[in-house]
């Protein structure tokens, strides 16, 4: 799915509020606009996955097209139950019109944002075919 909504800014320019679009499938699809290594950002199409804990898991592809480089080795429970050893990275991406730097996991399959990214945010989602995604920030975050 193509999602290329930008994060916009309320009205009153006091916090950022970033759309997505929900899919025939029920997915939750949400723009991410992640630093590459040549400092450039750039927008990949991210699903949400609330049974994902983490921040942001890429594909070997979009590692490498981006040019990150492999930090470490982490012991993760995937969910199917099946213990793996995943390569972690840290990356920038811009989230809430700031950019964060966050951690990375290599994974198959396609590009996931975990609820971790989510900390200090509402979510609202129309659970429909096109339905609106919206993540406000919220004024005090507990990340």
């Amino acid at each position: 799915m193509d999602v290329k909504w930008p994060t916009i800014w309320d009205g009153a320019g006091q916090k950022s509020v970033i759309k997505g679009r929900v899919d025939a499938r029920r997915q939750i699809w949400l723009p991410l606009e992640i630093r590459g290594r040549n400092g450039r950002l750039q927008f990949i199409d991210t699903i949400l996955a609330t049974g994902f804990n983490g921040t942001l898991s890429l594909p070997p592809n979009l590692i490498v097209m981006l040019g990150i480089e492999v930090e470490y080795q982490t012991n993760v429970l995937l969910g199917d139950n099946v213990p793996a050893r995943l390569n972690t990275f840290t990356g920038h991406i811009l989230w809430h019109e700031r950019l964060r730097a966050v951690p990375i996991l290599e994974s198959r399959g396609a590009p996931l944002v975990g609820m971790r990214l989510l900390a200090g945010s509402q979510l609202t989602v129309q659970i429909r075919n096109g339905g609106d995604v919206q993540i406000d920030e919220m004024e005090q975050s507990n990340p």
